[in-house]
């Protein structure tokens, strides 16, 4: 009866422990916390172009910027939450930094510092991106990242062609 007690409760530990998430790299977790962090930031500044931008190129990419950023980060909140780590819940210190920076701007002024700051964003994103699907431990991860390059080179390209104000 002992053996058998003992071959539950052994069991019983396996199954919670099997449930518990792997522990991440600090290289893994600090791409979630970064790349959440800068999709917030493209959503605030794409909120913020609908009402200070006055190009309409300017407004329907900040549309696209809302709508993509958002669509990633919920997918990498629920990788996140897999993996049992806590997403940014706020730009970072810097990325706040220019996201008041634009809200001090309107019109062409405003048009010409989203533009120039949506191509250094992406430029950094896509690096960011880049890194962890070719060096990050974990594949889901990886693959994540993966996924979400073709669109972040896209949102690069898109950025680079609009234009000059």
């Amino acid at each position: 009866m002992r053996s058998f007690a003992f071959v539950v409760l052994t069991l019983a530990f396996a199954s919670a422990w099997a449930q518990q998430p792997a522990k991440l790299s600090t290289a893994d977790a600090d791409f979630i916390r970064r790349a959440s962090s800068a999709g917030l930031t493209e959503i605030a500044l794409g909120k913020l172009a609908a009402q200070q931008a006055s190009s309409d190129d300017v407004k329907k990419f900040a549309a696209r910027m809302v709508d993509d950023h958002a669509r990633s980060n919920e997918a990498l909140g629920k990788l996140a939450g897999s993996k049992g780590v806590q997403v940014a819940l706020s730009p970072e210190p810097a990325q706040q930094q220019e996201i008041d920076r634009l809200k001090g701007l309107d019109g062409a002024a405003f048009d010409r510092a989203y533009s120039d700051a949506m191509v250094r964003d992406h430029k950094l994103a896509t690096g960011l991106y880049q890194l962890e699907a070719d060096k990050g431990d974990d594949p889901e991860i990886r693959d994540f990242a993966r996924q979400q390059l073709p669109v972040l080179k896209k949102h690069e390209d898109l950025a680079d062609d609009l234009p000059p104000f």
